[in-house]
């Protein structure tokens, strides 16, 4: 079962934001050779994409060793954002195809003010 979490992105700021995968036991997970994916959209039936992130557009890393997959956006990538709240998950896919969603929630905009 994935993990719950409710984050908020500051609008015009450099984000980077880690996901550990991790046993019930708290044992970690490692994640060599996995990819990630990310979507966001304002209801999870919408057709609308407000934010897609992967491994391949280089805003998911995977560190394998320590099964962390962390979210980073530059500034203007943040700056370009245009939602006030939407649901996301992140899933991430082994070496084998097997895909296993780490994590989801809500995320909101903090909108930026000095431009």
């Amino acid at each position: 079962m994935a993990a719950t979490y409710n984050m908020t992105i500051d609008q015009g700021t450099t984000v980077s934001i880690d996901f550990q995968y991790r046993t019930s036991a708290g044992v970690v997970i490692p994640l060599t050779s996995y990819t990630a994916r990310m979507q966001a959209r304002p209801t999870q039936s919408s057709a609308v994409t407000v934010m897609d992130a992967t491994t391949t557009n280089g805003q998911l890393v995977v560190t394998g060793a320590t099964g962390t997959v962390t979210l980073t956006l530059t500034a203007a990538q943040s700056a370009a954002l245009d939602f006030d709240r939407a649901v996301y998950d992140i899933e991430i896919v082994s070496p084998a195809g097997v895909v296993t969603r780490l994590v989801q929630g809500t995320v909101t905009l903090s909108r930026e003010v000095t431009r």
